[in-house]
């Protein structure tokens, strides 16, 4: 199995709060992290400066398209940012971890 990161971002920490305890109690993810960000973009023609949540899901191959869908349907937003990044190196003691967690 190989490590995954989904990515996405959230409006604000309660919405945050909710995937992650639906994804860690399903064993999707092993371990999410957030934090605060600001983020400039474009949206519905106008230029938007807005603080948001940046998260970071960690999971593996085999529960990525789980976890995706998991939080295309609870996301806030009505076009969500869900990016997946494949890792090439972990050590091996976190991937073990990782494994364990979402199995």
């Amino acid at each position: 199995m190989k490590p995954v990161i989904i990515m996405s971002t959230y409006p604000d920490k309660k919405s945050v709060r909710k995937i992650s305890q639906i994804v860690i109690k399903k064993q999707l993810a092993a371990c999410v992290n957030f934090m605060k960000i600001s983020s400039v973009y474009t949206w519905k023609g106008k230029i938007e400066n807005d603080n948001e949540f940046l998260v970071l899901f960690k999971t593996t191959s085999k529960n990525k398209n789980q976890l995706k869908r998991e939080i295309r349907n609870d996301h806030p937003y009505e076009v969500p940012e869900i990016v997946e990044i494949e890792i090439s190196s972990l050590n091996k003691s976190y991937l073990k971890w990782l494994i364990d967690s979402t199995s």
